[in-house]
C-alpha cells in the first residue's frame, strides 16, 4: 500500500484545511491515517474535494478517524447502512441552524462528524464551523475559570417530536459532561455544550441555563473564528466535535435537493484536565 502524497492547505486563519493527495475510496495506510488525525486536531475541519464513494467506501474512510457509531435519529438512517445518516429536507428534517456539537447525550460523544455531499443545491445550503478553542481563549479569565467549574446534563433534544421510542429508550438517560474539555490529541481547552440537548447546567435552573448558554453563543461566535463551507458535489467535510460547534444554513431553494451522508465516529469521554503543578 503506497503512502498518499498528502498536502494540507489552510482555508481560514482560525480553522479549516483542504486535504489533497488522498482518495478516500482507496485503503489508507497507517502513516496517512496518523497524519490525518493530527491534521484534524490542529485544523479542526478538513475538506476533501472530488470524492466518489459508495456507502461501504465511505464507512471505511470514516474509520480513519474512529469507529463509526450509532446515530440516535434512526428514522433517518440509510436503510442498508444504518451507521450512515441521511440529511435531506424532503424526509421531514429541518436544517440544524443552531450552533451545536453532535450527540452530547452520549457517554462517549463523537470525536468527529463526517459529511459527504451527494446532492448539492445551486446556491446556499452551506455548513459553518466555529473554533471553540479560540472562543474559550478569547473569554475573560474570570469567565474561563467559572466555565472550568461547570458541567452540563445532556439528553435527547426536547423539541423533536419524530424521535423513535426505541431511540428515546436507549439515549435519553441524562449524561453529565464538562462545559470545557481538554482535547485528547491537541491538549488545548475548548468550550463544549449543545444548547438544545442540555437539560440544565450544574447548580442552575433550566431556564437560567438556557439563557446563559444563548448569551455565551452570542458573545463567543464571531466571524473571525468561523469557517463557512460552501458545498460542492463530492466534498467530504470532517469536523472535530471536541473543539468546534457547527450549524447548517437553510438558505437554499427547497425545490432542489441537498443530500448529505453523515457518519459520526466514537470519541473519548469529555474531561477537563487540570494544569499540572510546576
Amino acid at each position: 500500500m503506497a503512502t498518499a502524497q498528502l498536502e494540507i492547505a489552510p482555508l481560514h486563519p482560525s480553522l479549516g484545511a483542504e486535504i489533497t493527495g488522498v482518495d478516500l475510496g482507496q485503503p489508507i495506510d497507517e502513516p496517512t491515517r496518523q497524519a490525518l488525525s493530527r491534521a484534524l486536531a490542529d485544523h479542526l475541519a478538513l475538506v476533501f474535494r472530488d470524492q466518489t464513494l459508495t456507502p461501504a467506501q465511505y464507512l471505511a474512510a470514516a474509520s480513519v478517524f474512529g469507529p463509526p457509531m450509532e446515530q440516535h435519529y434512526s428514522q433517518h438512517n440509510m436503510p442498508d447502512f444504518p451507521l450512515i445518516g441521511l440529511i435531506w429536507h424532503r424526509n421531514g428534517q429541518q436544517p440544524a441552524e443552531q450552533w451545536h456539537t453532535d450527540h452530547t447525550n452520549r457517554e462517549r460523544p463523537p470525536s468527529a462528524t463526517i459529511l459527504y455531499g451527494v446532492e448539492i443545491p445551486s446556491a446556499g445550503g452551506g455548513t459553518s464551523v466555529a473554533n471553540m478553542r479560540a472562543a474559550y481563549a478569547a473569554l475573560p479569565a474570570a469567565e474561563r475559570r467559572r466555565l472550568d467549574g461547570l458541567t452540563t446534563f445532556n439528553s435527547l433534544d426536547s423539541g423533536r417530536t419524530d424521535t423513535r421510542q426505541e431511540d428515546r429508550d436507549k439515549y435519553a438517560k441524562p449524561i453529565e459532561h464538562p462545559m470545557v474539555r481538554t482535547h485528547p490529541v491537541h491538549g488545548s481547552r475548548a468550550v463544549y455544550f449543545h444548547i438544545s440537548k442540555t437539560t440544565h447546567i450544574s447548580g442552575m435552573a433550566a431556564e437560567a441555563s438556557r439563557a446563559y448558554m444563548a448569551d455565551l453563543l452570542e458573545r463567543m461566535i464571531r466571524p473571525e473564528i468561523v469557517y463557512h463551507h460552501a458545498w460542492r458535489k463530492g466534498d467530504v467535510l470532517v469536523i472535530d466535535d471536541r473543539a468546534t460547534m457547527h450549524r447548517a444554513h437553510g438558505d437554499y431553494d427547497r425545490q432542489q435537493s441537498r443530500v448529505l451522508w453523515r457518519i459520526i465516529v466514537e470519541g473519548d469521554r469529555p474531561r477537563l484536565d487540570r494544569p499540572r503543578p510546576v
